[in-house]
């Protein structure tokens, strides 16, 4: 189901980021589900939180979802209205188990390097998880 995010949402990728390497995840959620998506974190920000802390929550939530933090050093930050500028949606998968904070960002249908390279250059530069 389309999910409807604040455009001021934080949202977290993790690996993989090359643009080839989001393309084959993209192939392979389409063999398994029928669409192409990846996976994201992201939530706005509560009263008073900050960008900081709202990153701290998701990457907390993200251990949550069994991502192991040793295979998950490095994360990638931008906000929804970047994604939503690009073009792209957010879905909620409605899996059992699905966390709140977790959402698939769709990349059209048969997507290309170019529709995922317009996905990845919303997000920052590399992020260390603190240790």
């Amino acid at each position: 189901m389309q999910a409807e995010i604040p455009r001021d949402a934080v949202v977290i990728r993790f690996r993989p980021i090359r643009d080839d390497a989001v393309l084959a995840s993209a192939v392979k959620e389409y063999r398994r589900a029928g669409h192409y998506r990846v996976s994201v974190f992201a939530d706005a920000a509560r009263q008073g939180e900050s960008f900081e802390a709202v990153e701290a929550r998701l990457l907390e939530a993200s251990e949550l979802a069994q991502l192991d933090p040793a295979a998950n050093n490095r994360y990638f930050t931008c906000t929804a209205g970047q994604l939503l500028d690009r073009g792209f949606t957010f879905w909620k998968d409605d899996e059992p188990g699905e966390l709140a904070e977790h959402y698939s960002i769709d990349l059209g249908e048969r997507p290309t390097l170019d529709d995922v390279s317009r996905f990845v250059g919303a997000f920052g530069p590399a992020r260390r998880r603190p240790a």
